[in-house]
């Protein structure tokens, strides 16, 4: 009887113990979150709409993507000038890429250009970024922010582009 109520006891203490440590805790810290609830602005999305409307068969678009994930150096990593080269295009993106459906191969870059592009600091981004892609030799195309969309003409600029 004695031992049946120390091991009664002695859950009961053990079941007290870890109900204690669960309770008290602490939560990690949540360093992340969502940057929003929606991947691209309303001006983007809309922008969207009509590109999706206006490319050639064959091709899809990806919207976002960092320049680094399609161009890279010729320098090797150990080159002193490696990194020098490829930060600044490791922290850029392009807000569309045009890819052949393929392979997937970039065919053309698409910057939508808003009232941010007439700021001095983004001009010159802008400048860097349009050396980039010319030196790699993939087309970008600005457009600027509308609030319609002709596609026909979307379609003409794509498809000389990509010539």
């Amino acid at each position: 009887m004695q031992t049946a109520l120390l091991s009664l006891i002695l859950a009961i203490l053990l079941l007290a113990g870890i109900l204690l440590i669960l309770v008290l805790r602490k939560k990690p810290l949540r360093v992340y979150k969502p940057k929003g609830p929606y991947l691209l602005s309303q001006g983007e999305k809309r922008f969207f709409d009509a590109l999706t409307q206006s490319i050639p068969d064959g091709l899809y678009i990806c919207p976002k993507v960092r320049i680094a994930d399609l161009i890279e150096t010729h320098l090797l990593p150990t080159d002193p000038n490696y990194w020098k080269t490829i930060a600044p295009i490791n922290q850029k993106h392009v807000d569309f890429i045009l890819v052949n459906r393929s392979d997937f191969a970039p065919r053309a870059a698409i910057e939508l250009d808003g009232g941010s592009h007439k700021d001095q600091a983004r001009e010159r981004r802008d400048i860097f970024v349009s050396s980039v892609f010319q030196s790699a030799g993939i087309p970008l195309l600005h457009v600027p922010v509308q609030g319609f969309y002709h596609y026909n003409t979307l379609r003409e600029q794509i498809t000389t582009a990509i010539r």
